[in-house]
């Protein structure tokens, strides 16, 4: 399942009926939410079909980034 950040631009925070409308594309999964952003785990053309009819919301792929070991090595 490929993830995706999904981020609302308008208003202080997302509309209830627009998170509705997102919680109710099948087979999408919500992982974390925040004021102005989703994360989701789902198909990314659901997705993008969904916010087409819902203003304001942009769409992102998931990025990881490894963290480089800055812990001292012995010489």
């Amino acid at each position: 399942m490929n993830r995706y950040i999904l981020r609302y631009g308008g208003g202080a925070t997302m509309p209830a009926t627009h998170v509705e409308n997102i919680r109710s594309i099948p087979g999408l999964e919500v992982i974390d939410e925040s004021p102005k952003m989703l994360l989701v785990g789902g198909e990314e053309s659901s997705l993008r079909e969904k916010l087409k009819d819902l203003p304001g919301w942009s769409i992102h792929p998931e990025q990881e980034y490894s963290l480089p070991d800055t812990r001292k090595k012995p010489e």
